[in-house]
């Protein structure tokens, strides 16, 4: 039998630093990977029209932080990703992968140079392990490459809306107007030093701050008194499916290659440096992905949710991965794994997803579903 100790449901959750300011604010609380995190407060639909509309601020202090750094952080990290980590300079981020040596992916993360030998890694909640796991075990036998785990030493705060950069001004006096998207700098706040990336999840502009654990009520409530609007797992997850953006566990496994999830443009199969799946990967994109994932829009009024089977006529042609209602679009929208070959087959067949038990019709589309913010952003701040 299975000890208490041994039985992961017996497993106390982790709490976040802003665990009490949630509960005081009234929060609904539930489990996500291992951690006791915010659903939602006001309700997702607000939480969600806040983002796209003003500014609201997530706790994603349960996102893993890995410092690496050493004389050979670079080729070790250039034999770690996909990604040519070689073409970052100090103070920019890139997206990148954690590949299986069969082209699967272990997790989606990212990475960010702060200085000469000096890198970040944020990984998700739910892969921290695994990937702590994966990158000491390759760091094990390198004495020239420091891995330190900074999760539990720091708290990260994400600010997304078309308003974070005037909150940011307003409530840290800091005037970030020049630094562009997916850059990233260390900055003073009061005693602090926080790192700022400009960056997120949601498809706005926005902010991800790195502090010490201690500061991190200090810097939530400052946000918050400057108008940003607390918001949680769940409008989160609205607000990436609308822009078509990957999670782990649903667009992306150990059985889903980078390749079937359209981000072949966040890998460098040419680079000189081998990493895990570098061949298998290779081969693949050589001969060319039997899965590609797709957006999809439905017709009536419905929502779709992971696991729906996608039909073209009387077909199975794959299943959801995603899928919600958009509360800006007012219709049911939904990522979805689907077979390459039935696609380009298609003719005038009618594409539908079973909804228990029910077809419901919808268009094709290609994701985003919504507009991005970020375009603008990426044009005039470097």
């Amino acid at each position: 039998m299975m000890s208490d100790s041994a039985d992961p449901s017996k497993t106390p959750l982790k709490k976040t630093p802003l665990f009490e300011r949630h509960i005081e604010t009234g929060a609904r609380m539930a489990p996500f990977a291992g951690w006791e995190m915010p659903v939602s407060y006001r309700g997702i639909n607000e939480e969600h029209t806040a983002v796209r509309s003003a500014s609201g601020v997530f706790d994603v202090c349960h996102m893993g932080r890995l410092s690496v750094s050493g004389s050979r952080s670079l080729p070790f990290l250039n034999e770690l990703l996909p990604r040519d980590v070689s073409k970052l300079s100090s103070g920019q981020m890139a997206y990148s992968l954690l590949c299986t040596e069969a082209g699967g992916v272990e997790d989606d993360l990212a990475v960010s140079k702060l200085q000469q030998d000096d890198y970040l890694l944020v990984v998700n909640a739910s892969r921290a392990e695994v990937d702590s796991e994966i990158i000491l075990g390759r760091a094990k036998e390198q004495s020239d490459v420091c891995i330190i785990d900074r999760t539990s030493s720091t708290g990260m705060i994400a600010l997304q809306g078309p308003q974070s950069e005037q909150i940011m001004q307003e409530a840290l006096g800091i005037d970030l107007d020049e630094l562009g998207y997916f850059r990233c700098r260390e900055l003073k706040w009061a005693h602090s030093s926080v790192l700022v990336s400009r960056s997120g999840y949601t498809g706005e502009d926005g902010f991800e701050l790195i502090i010490d654990r201690g500061d991190t009520v200090a810097l939530w409530d400052q946000l918050i008194s400057a108008g940003a609007v607390p918001c949680g797992l769940g409008a989160r997850d609205t607000l990436r499916t609308e822009m078509g953006y990957c999670l782990y566990g649903h667009e992306l496994t150990t059985d889903i290659s980078p390749l079937e999830a359209g981000l072949g443009w966040a890998m460098s199969l040419e680079k000189p440096s081998d990493f895990p799946g570098k061949e298998a990967l290779r081969l693949l994109a050589a001969k060319g992905p039997r899965r590609h994932l797709r957006g999809l829009v439905l017709r009536q009024r419905a929502i779709p949710r992971p696991g729906c089977p996608v039909l073209l006529g009387d077909q199975e042609i794959g299943s959801v991965t995603s899928g919600t209602f958009s509360p800006t679009l007012q219709k049911g929208i939904a990522l979805a794994l689907l077979q390459t070959e039935a696609l380009e087959n298609r003719g005038s067949g009618a594409i539908t997803i079973d909804i228990r038990g029910r077809q419901h019709e919808a268009d094709l589309v290609k994701p985003p579903f919504v507009q991005s913010n970020v375009k603008s952003i990426k044009r005039t701040k470097k």
